[in-house]
């Protein structure tokens, strides 16, 4: 028990910190639509108290948190623009806004049915555990001190039995609204890594993992067009020789596999910065960022090639592939880059394949 409950803090914790902006901006938009839910319902209260009170009932306790509403809706309108990307300041203003609200409408409620438990605090601890979402700590040390200023209040209005079946309801209430915070953010981190997997799905390769073609261009491009000129980068552009060959005589299985070995080889051969994408279908690529040492990317080549062609895959030995290199210091954008590597590779298949060729704009 001790190591889910620490577990689900530890889950918290991750969450919060992975999503600050996202959580910002969904707080301020949960006050904005809370707001108006209360001035709807108040609106509604007060003229059901009119048309059907007979006076017995002091309503009007709740016109000073309804005023407080509206005061609140005018300030939101206001200030919510202006931080709801910010979590530091959501975070002051969401439990400014619901201690006002919490604690005027737990307070009308104490002065309305003062021979009944309380209704309003015990409902508010539960509800905003699904309202607002922050690190568990400070949740419970909020909770804990709305609790504390409630019942102070509680105990001048209610007789001595009333008063200790409040703060027992208000503990009670507390607690499980920890339970349900936690069932909450387990929920949230579920739909956060489902989301995370469809994004991943969406930029690699089912077959070998690596980026597929839209993604490795526009992951290319962004870092292409933020470099600094004069900074260097490597592009090469793999292809599989006569790879139809491989599919016809041993098959499409033993093609993936031919597939799934050469990007295993490439990870293996390239640093993980490297962004490394399969581009078509026995096509690759692999943009290296930064400066290699002086004949490092032509021994890599070798190796590539070596590697490939000593490996043994279903009976099928001797697979080769041709590699166009393209260098940049000037500051080209990805499709001059490309087009420089493609003549590199066209060169080298020309040239009798199982082979690399080296251009650049240097």
């Amino acid at each position: 028990m001790i190591e889910k409950l620490y577990e689900s803090y530890d889950d918290n914790n991750y969450y919060i910190d992975t999503n600050k902006k996202k959580l910002a901006h969904d707080n301020a938009g949960v006050i904005s639509g809370l707001l108006t839910f209360f001035a709807i319902v108040s609106v509604i209260f007060v003229a059901v108290a009119l048309a059907f009170g007979n006076g017995s009932t002091p309503f009007y306790v709740y016109i000073p948190a309804i005023v407080l509403l509206a005061v609140l809706i005018i300030l939101n309108n206001f200030l919510s623009p202006k931080i709801k990307y910010d979590f530091w300041r959501i975070r002051i203003y969401a439990l400014f806004f619901y201690t006002v609200i919490i604690l005027s409408f737990s307070i009308a409620d104490a002065n309305t049915y003062r021979q009944s438990r309380a209704v309003f605090f015990p409902v508010a601890m539960l509800m905003l555990s699904t309202l607002y979402m922050d690190y568990l700590w400070i949740l419970i040390i909020y909770k804990v001190a709305l609790a504390a200023v409630f019942l102070v209040y509680d105990y001048h209005v209610k007789s001595a039995d009333l008063f200790l079946s409040d703060i027992v309801i208000s503990i009670l209430s507390i607690i499980a609204s920890l339970f349900c915070y936690s069932a909450v953010i387990s929920m949230a981190l579920s739909r956060h890594e489902d989301s995370e997997q469809l994004v991943k799905k969406s930029q690699t390769d089912l077959l070998t993992g690596l980026l597929n073609k839209i993604s490795f261009e526009e992951k290319c491009s962004s870092y292409l067009e933020s470099r600094v000129i004069g900074a260097k980068c490597t592009m090469f552009i793999f292809d599989l020789d006569d790879f139809k060959d491989v599919n016809d005589k041993f098959g499409h299985q033993t093609g993936d596999k031919v597939l799934k070995l050469f990007s295993e080889i490439l990870r293996g051969y390239f640093h993980p910065d490297d962004i490394i994408g399969r581009v078509g279908g026995d096509e690759f690529m692999v943009l290296v960022l930064g400066d290699m040492p002086d004949g490092f990317a032509e021994r890599r080549c070798r190796s590539v090639i070596h590697e490939l062609k000593t490996t043994d895959i279903d009976g099928d030995k001797g697979i080769t592939c041709s590699i166009g290199i393209a260098e940049d210091t000037q500051g080209h954008n990805f499709e001059e880059l490309y087009k420089k590597a493609d003549g590199a590779l066209y060169k080298a298949k020309e040239g009798g394949k199982a082979r690399f060729i080296k251009d650049s704009f240097l």
